[in-house]
């Protein structure tokens, strides 16, 4: 089978210099030469996008990366593409393009904690089980997917735990969507279905701002001119302190949508508790809730949504299903 590999840098493709510190060296032919298998499964078709640290990845890349997606699918003998990427923001950029992509064969996205000057370097056997995910039929239809650490993940559930360990990926409760073993793909269940959104022209600028104790109601206001959407990373369920209400309240009145997070990892935002500064304190003043969807993945999704210009209460009722 034909695949398309589209390298974008990180760790994986990354080696150490003469300091010792690891930094971009590989490209994508560099990469499928760590490993005998990876070239003699596949035929590929490799497009080199970048070679950066994952933290230099924007909203504005991924939609490149979107576009050089469906610029390989234009080739109808392509049976899916594998996409390396650092792991500091795979999990954005995988439920970006969860989100904008509607092509049925698979998108695999893999990345490594080590990089390749390392003995024990988890980069070739990544990219080798992504290869394999992307070869297996059963990978059709199932959105766009993360291998690592020999686990499939769906973009929209999946998270970075750890800074460095390779076991640094978990989808959390909703738990993984297959796992590789001695070079065959196992599949447990299927993803959750995520909302597509089509490409935008431009992507609208939101605000990610965590709250914290004793925080000044001066903050959010800094944003109500800069930004099209907050999202507020809360306490818990969903509560922040009462003294930020009324900018909350501020915000909405000014036409941006406001949406709560949680700066737990896990579990969802509700409007539970009755007390000012609760979630059902800030439902009555017009925020959203984003469920278990992460904050991150939220600003994303309303960069998308409002950047299409899509009304406000079509974007809330995605965002519901999103956010499950």
């Amino acid at each position: 089978m034909k695949l398309g590999l589209i390298t974008t840098g990180g760790t994986i493709a990354m080696r150490k210099d003469t300091s010792g510190k690891s930094v971009p060296a590989l490209s994508g032919e560099n990469l499928l030469d760590t490993l005998p298998k990876l070239a003699e499964s596949a035929q590929w078709e490799i497009k080199n996008f970048s070679n950066f640290a994952s933290c230099n990845m924007t909203p504005a890349g991924m939609k490149n990366l979107a576009l050089s997606v469906n610029e390989l699918f234009s080739d109808p003998a392509i049976g899916g593409i594998v996409i390396t990427h650092g792991t500091d923001t795979l999990e954005e950029t995988a439920y970006f393009l969860d989100t904008v992509l509607s092509d049925p064969r698979p998108v695999v996205l893999t990345a490594a904690q080590r990089d390749s000057s390392e003995t024990d370097s988890d980069g070739p056997r990544n990219l080798l089980e992504a290869m394999l995910v992307a070869l297996d039929p059963s990978a059709r239809e199932r959105g766009t997917l993360v291998v690592l650490n020999s686990e499939i993940h769906a973009a929209r559930d999946v998270r970075k735990l750890h800074t460095s360990q390779v076991n640094a990926f978990t989808s959390g409760a909703a738990g993984s969507l297959g796992n590789i073993d001695l070079h065959r793909v196992y599949w447990h269940r299927p993803p959750s279905r995520t909302p597509k959104l089509t490409l935008p022209e431009r992507l609208a600028n939101i605000a990610l701002v965590k709250i914290y104790t004793d925080m000044p109601a001066g903050v959010l206001e800094a944003f109500f001119s800069a930004a099209e959407g907050l999202v507020l990373e809360a306490f818990g369920r969903g509560n922040i302190p009462p003294r930020l209400v009324p900018a909350l309240e501020q915000a909405v009145q000014h036409g941006l949508p406001v949406v709560i997070t949680s700066r737990c990892l896990f579990g969802r935002t509700a409007p539970a508790y009755g007390y000012p500064g609760g979630g059902a304190d800030l439902e009555r003043s017009g925020a959203w809730f984003a469920g278990d969807l992460s904050s991150e993945k939220v600003r994303l999704f309303l960069a998308l949504a409002l950047g299409l210009q899509l009304p406000l209460p079509e974007i809330k009722r995605l965002l519901e299903a999103a956010g499950r």
